[in-house]
């Protein structure tokens, strides 16, 4: 036997240990060290001591104390998790403007920041966002923060998780570019890159809808369709990280055969950009509606024109809602997840949506998931970016849902 195997598996040991504490102080806290040994089955010796270290480095405190025991004598101090001992420099690149927010380690956001990128130019948008993260980071210096742990960055591409590059993002001009060696090399700070989506469902499964949910699909349908994957508790990207792209699943026969480059043949139609395509190719021939005079036309023009009971804005939104029930029907049928979630730009259509998925999918699926719009808002790709530096930087913080793998 290796003579450092029994070091490493102590040292493997009380990490778990040290996880275990943290997820139930997060959830239940405070409690009590007796509680803590006693739903963990921890000698209590052991409890005692790891707590003291987390104290040490500040991941948690003591709040005051409990009852007296049974018997009388001295209550026990209860412990908390101090969300503040830290903050993370989060970063949302998938839209303009983008979004930034310093975060504690409990997902709560302490200031937002925006930034305008230059659509498609990849050296200016290098230093708009090197003026970005500064800005961001003077901020953080300025208030006499806690200490940053690092930086997470959500950014519209497949991206290679262990180099922090980004494959290709088009609005940004970035191809094959090590954003993460970028960062890492200028600001010194640990710095993780991960896919928008996959953020999202990071997001949702640690503060959002699904929370309690070990399995659950994020279906983002804005200028494009993707999809974050928590499988088991864990992220999932798949063999060549692109695991989710469902916008590349055929929406009939007519795909098949083809090169589809720059969109996949189903976001092409039922992404935001397809359904504004397909309303101004048929404006001509109902001249009636609500959306002739709403050139050049957005997609919340069309939602708007449903809701007043439009009937080309109605059949627009029928087709789309067919469109999504079929990459609906592939996830569920594939990964049977206990939810899908419906994000991005086509969440602000959700009521236009979600019914028309389930009547279209009631009595086909041999499991139906729970159909639901993310929760988290505007934040859930921030929030991401922030789980996946806590499960990245310290293996002593635990209590999130979904594990990076």
């Amino acid at each position: 036997m290796n003579a450092t195997s029994p070091t490493g598996g102590s040292r493997h040991i009380r990490r778990m240990n040290q996880e275990a504490i943290l997820q139930l102080v997060r959830s239940q806290g405070p409690v009590s060290r007796t509680h803590l040994a006693r739903r963990l089955g921890l000698n209590p010796s052991t409890v005692n001591r790891l707590v003291e270290q987390m104290a040490q480095t500040g991941l948690v405190t003591v709040a005051g104390e409990g009852e007296p025991g049974k018997r009388g004598g001295r209550p026990a101090q209860l412990i908390v998790f101090n969300g503040d001992a830290a903050t993370i420099a989060c970063l949302d690149l998938s839209n303009d403007p983008w979004q930034g927010a310093l975060v504690n380690l409990s997902g709560k956001i302490l200031h937002t920041f925006s930034a305008r990128p230059v659509p498609g130019d990849g050296e200016a948008n290098q230093q708009v966002l090197a003026a970005f993260i500064d800005e961001m980071l003077a901020l953080h210096k300025s208030q006499d923060s806690a200490p940053l742990r690092g930086i997470g960055v959500g950014a519209p591409s497949i991206v290679l998780w262990q180099s922090g590059t980004v494959v290709w993002a088009a609005s940004l001009g970035w191809r094959d570019y090590p954003l993460k060696q970028w960062i890492e090399k200028r600001w010194g700070l640990p710095t993780f890159v991960e896919n928008d989506v996959n953020l999202l469902a990071l997001g949702e499964s640690w503060l959002g809808v699904g929370r309690n949910s070990q399995n659950l699909v994020v279906l983002s349908v804005g200028t494009g369709i993707g999809a974050g994957l928590i499988l088991g508790g864990r992220l999932y990207r798949g063999a060549t990280e692109a695991a989710g792209e469902v916008g590349y699943l055929p929406p009939d026969r007519g795909a098949l055969g083809k090169d589809h480059t720059g969109y996949g043949p189903l976001e092409a139609v039922a992404a935001a950009p397809g359904l504004v395509e397909r309303a101004t190719r048929r404006m001509t021939e109902q001249p009636a509606s609500a959306l002739g005079g709403k050139l050049p036309l957005h997609a919340n023009d069309i939602y708007a024109a449903a809701r007043a009971g439009d009937d080309l804005a109605s059949a627009l939104m029928a087709e789309t809602a067919d469109y999504l029930s079929l990459a609906v029907a592939g996830l569920a049928t594939v990964l049977n997840p206990e939810m899908i979630l419906l994000g991005g730009e086509m969440v602000h259509a959700a009521d236009l949506l979600l019914d028309p998925l389930r009547a279209r999918l009631s009595g086909l699926l041999p499991a139906m998931p729970r159909l639901e719009p993310v929760s988290l808002g505007d934040a859930g790709v921030l929030l991401g970016a922030a789980g996946l530096v806590l499960q990245n930087t310290s293996a002593e913080i635990a209590g999130m849902r979904a594990e990076v793998v």
